[in-house]
């Protein structure tokens, strides 16, 4: 076997060695978890501080409707089109301590949770149309006149977020 031969054999075993043992890539998290450090709290008022842990979701954008050419218009409709969104609302939890601040010790602490829930979003969206008409055959291809147009496509938000409050 000549060495150019032997050469490229090594270089392509190598190359699929390393592909094959490469690591698979990370998955990306819905959220970012994050604990809220509230003891600068219990230094200042002398006072157990509530606890707080929730997460920052991350969005994950879609695919933007393609604009679409309409008849009788020189620009595309939608000119600037509304991009989806996706993303999770974090599970989140606080629970405050109330037997100091009451007096009552009856009433030991106040939770908060809610759990997390799909949120879906859309950026605003916009429509331009200039006051010239597309090509008109009869006037040998001249533009026509028309009233400008704008508009703009309102943002959308959908979920259904829901919590529990206990007192203990």
């Amino acid at each position: 076997m000549k060495s150019t031969a032997r050469g490229t054999l090594a270089v392509l075993a190598g190359c699929l060695a390393a592909g094959g043992a490469g690591a698979a890539p990370a998955a990306a998290g819905e959220q970012v978890p994050v604990a809220v450090p509230l003891t600068g709290v219990e230094n200042a008022l002398h006072v157990k501080a509530p606890e707080l842990s929730t997460g920052v979701p991350i969005p994950v954008p879609g695919g933007p409707d393609a604009p679409r050419f309409v008849a009788g218009r020189m620009l595309p409709e939608p000119l600037l089109p509304a991009v989806p969104l996706s993303s999770q609302l974090p599970d989140t939890r606080v629970e405050a301590p109330l037997s100091q601040v009451t007096g009552d010790h009856k009433i030991d602490h106040l939770g908060l949770t809610t759990a997390g829930s799909d949120v879906r979003t859309a950026t605003p969206g916009a429509s331009v149309n200039p006051p010239l008409t597309g090509p008109i055959g009869d006037r040998f291809g001249l533009p026509g006149v028309a009233l400008p147009e704008a508009a703009l496509v309102t943002p959308l938000l959908t979920t259904a977020p829901g919590a529990a409050l206990d007192i203990a």
